[in-house]
């Protein structure tokens, strides 16, 4: 398993190979990643966490012109984007394309823009990629790169950006309903995301 802080060389593993799931730091824990277009490498994701197959992944994108290629975002649903991202808030929105139903289960798909610069470069090189914690499923999420090695989960290399804060992982909540559900209270307190809408 190749290890490096080189972002191109880590993009270059999910642009070249089919199948390829790399993992990488975010603002809370190092998360598992692959091209979202790539069904092997979503099954491998599957399979190295003991997931449940239907449960959804969350998927890291750049900008909202990127969210926007992925999901229906009405003018309301926009303006709270524009206060909670980048940061530790994923959503839940409508697909606005058919989508792997590994990745976008029931039509709907779970975005979010991250702070952390490893995560943010991979994304602009790559693309949309997933964003799953890199741990198995009921274990504790990984905040190293070593950690990531020690888990000995079926991936291909680890984007090493030293230590992540932790804590509590993304909020998510879901954008579908209005006013927004809380599916997951994390790291934003749902409260303090309800006081941001316009």
């Amino acid at each position: 398993m190749l290890i490096t802080p080189d972002v191109p060389r880590v993009a270059s593993f999910l642009l070249a190979r089919t199948g390829s799931v790399v993992a990488y730091p975010t603002e809370t824990f190092y998360g598992l990643g692959t091209c979202i277009n790539n069904a092997s490498g979503l099954n491998r994701i599957i399979v190295a966490k003991g997931r449940e197959v239907l449960k959804g992944m969350i998927v890291l994108i750049s900008d909202l012109a990127m969210a926007a290629d992925l999901a229906i975002i009405s003018d309301r649903q926009q303006a709270l984007l524009e206060r909670v991202w980048p940061g530790p808030v994923s959503v839940l929105l409508d697909a606005s394309q058919e989508l792997d139903p590994l990745l976008a289960p029931g039509g709907k798909i779970a975005l979010r823009i991250s702070p952390d610069r490893h995560a943010a470069g991979l994304v602009q090189q790559v693309g949309p990629i997933t964003s799953t914690s890199a741990n198995r499923t009921g274990e504790p999420p990984a905040r190293t790169a070593e950690e990531v090695e020690r888990l000995g989960l079926d991936i291909d290399a680890v984007l090493d950006g030293g230590r992540t804060p932790g804590g509590k992982p993304s909020t998510l909540i879901d954008l579908t309903a209005w006013p927004p559900a809380c599916l997951r209270e994390g790291a934003v307190p749902f409260a303090d995301i309800l006081a941001l809408i316009p």
